[in-house]
């Protein structure tokens, strides 16, 4: 959890003073009713953990207070919202999110810093006093008591529910990705929503999330669905005896809906066997194409995601891109360069074309100020992914 806030707190330091933020700048502060969803989420989960952990303090159930706050800077905070957010500072140029972003970041780390500090002393001072040139011990305790007020943020209940969905259906989407064998920098092309409440709002990050070009809602499951017939052998066996085999061999070739029309009829009769619906088990599964997951959640439901995980060239293409953006971005880290700092990129690919558009990407995401795609002989790292080897150099 430490080692978590530290980065946090110098993921936030870093971009504060790349863009000059200034927390206390009244003129750049931006109401948290006028933050994105993702902002007053986090904002409102630090309410609800907050309240918590005073409450188990209380009853001095300190190890379990401790616990909770740990999953918050962990999950809530890194690896949801810090995660999600990153895109969000990479721009240069000033915006009213860019400043929503940095303004959230401040507070939740001063917060975070001041629960903690009755029983870690000493690194959520440093952060507090490199944020705001003061001692956490110095500063009022967060929840408020019967002599000062609370100065938590706004807490919103629903989007809580929201989000948690929204978190939900992206792990099912890694769990359909690994069963169909679908790594997760491989783009898909589309994504659905079935059941459940309204989520339009955090489509756009869910289907990020989810490596998907697009993400909708469906009303009809079914859609994604085909009917499979399977025999009841115990039921079966007594009937057939010895023709079991080939009787059950016709009813694998058979076309599932003609067989339940014969049944429903009463005229369905294999190897001279009158088969009726005792005889067999119906199940759907998702059609050719398409992998699914449901979750099941007593607020809202059985909710489910289909996704499609047909392949071709486009999404390939992508995919590779992603690849390349990793390994590139790996070997900034390894330079130790700046942040902000161009690089010279060189990258030769064999066996798939890197459409112009995906190339452009890499460009712009590694911040390579010269690039050159399979120009003279391939030097440098190398790797290899879905059949495609890929050689790469970086200079700064």
């Amino acid at each position: 959890m430490f080692l978590t806030l530290w980065n946090v707190h110098r993921f936030h330091a870093d971009y504060a003073a790349l863009d000059g933020f200034d927390a206390d700048d009244a003129d750049g502060f931006v109401e948290v009713a006028d933050r994105s969803p993702l902002d007053r989420w986090i904002l409102s989960r630090l309410h609800t953990v907050a309240n918590s952990y005073h409450d188990q303090f209380v009853d001095w159930d300190f190890h379990k207070a401790g616990r909770e706050l740990e999953v918050f800077v962990v999950n809530d905070l890194s690896n949801w919202y810090v995660r999600r957010s990153r895109r969000r500072l990479w721009d240069e140029a000033d915006s009213l999110d860019k400043r929503a972003c940095q303004h959230t970041l401040h507070e939740v780390l001063l917060t975070v810093c001041r629960l903690m500090a009755p029983v870690a002393p000493f690194m959520p001072d440093q952060i507090h006093r490199d944020l705001t040139g003061v001692s956490v011990h110095l500063a009022d305790w967060p929840v408020g008591s019967s002599l000062i007020g609370s100065s938590l943020p706004p807490q919103d209940w629903a989007l809580e529910q929201e989000m948690g969905l929204v978190r939900a259906l992206a792990e099912a989407g890694r769990r359909v990705r690994v069963d169909a064998g679908r790594r997760q920098r491989l783009p898909c092309r589309a994504g659905w929503i079935v059941g459940g409440p309204d989520i339009g709002r955090f489509h756009d990050l869910l289907a990020d999330e989810l490596n998907v070009e697009s993400l909708s809602t469906e009303d009809d499951l079914e859609r994604f669905q085909r009917m499979v017939i399977e025999p009841d052998r115990k039921a079966l066996g007594k009937k057939c005896r010895q023709d079991l085999p080939a009787v059950i061999a016709l009813l694998g070739e058979a076309d599932p809906d003609d067989i339940l029309l014969e049944i429903d009829a009463g005229i369905c009769i294999l190897e001279g066997y009158d088969i009726t619906m005792d005889d067999i088990e119906i199940r759907r599964v998702e059609r050719d194409g398409f992998a699914a997951s449901t979750i099941s959640d007593e607020n809202v439901g059985d909710v489910s995601l289909v996704i499609d995980m047909s392949l071709d060239d486009d999404l390939l293409s992508k995919g590779l891109a992603r690849d390349i953006i990793r390994r590139v971005q790996a070997k900034r880290k390894d330079l130790d360069l700046d942040v902000e700092a161009s690089i010279t990129l060189a990258v030769w690919v064999s066996g798939l074309e890197l459409a112009d558009t995906d190339w452009a990407h890499v460009q712009s995401e590694v911040r390579a100020g010269e690039a050159s795609l399979n120009e003279g002989a391939a030097v440098g790292d190398s790797f290899q992914v879905d059949g495609v080897s890929v050689t790469f150099s970086v200079e700064s």
